[in-house]
């Protein structure tokens, strides 16, 4: 099998034996997507550069701390991504302006093989988000497309943070449930 069709998991085992040509492979096979999401939550693809640079190095220098049977490294990568775009929006958070949730779900022409897959994701998670309740859907959005704080999200709904918390974790509960079951979950209240 050549390097370039091993899945992800299988690279990331090889990193963590140190393996520089799987992390190579990672990196050229995820970098766009870390960068979208971070140039999006900050609204600034200078900054966004930086944390996916970021993004990766931390990867490297942790990549001990990859489990595969919590989640796909896609998404790993992309909890790193988010986490330290809204580190960077708390250190000056008037330098960086904010943008509403966006689902890009449109295909861009001349797609690579890594972006096919990347627009695959977003439609399918896109498509999940949809069959959560408003609420859950509406708190999941800002926490994780918008990159919104907990607190940020209280302030901006007028609701209570215990409830934003409870609605986060109960929304990602339901998205983890479809993840492992065939179809998309049941709309449920809630």
């Amino acid at each position: 099998m050549i390097e370039n069709e091993l899945s992800d998991e299988t690279l990331m085992l090889r990193v963590q034996r140190d393996d520089s040509r799987a992390f190579e492979i990672l990196y050229a096979r995820h970098y766009t997507a870390v960068f979208r999401l971070a140039s999006r939550i900050l609204d600034d693809e200078g900054l966004g550069a930086d944390v996916a640079q970021e993004t990766f190095t931390a990867l490297w220098l942790h990549r001990d701390q990859y489990r595969a049977g919590r989640g796909r490294v896609r998404w790993w990568l992309q909890s790193i991504a988010r986490n330290r775009a809204i580190d960077v929006r708390r250190r000056d958070p008037a330098d960086v302006p904010r943008t509403p949730p966006v689902f890009d779900t449109a295909a861009a022409p001349d797609l690579t093989e890594e972006e096919v897959l990347a627009d695959h994701d977003r439609r399918e998670m896109a498509a999940l988000l949809e069959h959560l309740p408003s609420e859950q859907r509406a708190v999941i959005e800002l926490a994780f497309y918008s990159g919104l704080t907990h607190a940020e999200i209280t302030e901006r709904l007028g609701v209570p943070l215990g409830t934003i918390k409870g609605r986060i974790r109960m929304g990602l509960d339901k998205l983890r449930l479809a993840l492992g079951q065939d179809g998309p979950p049941r709309a449920t209240a809630g």
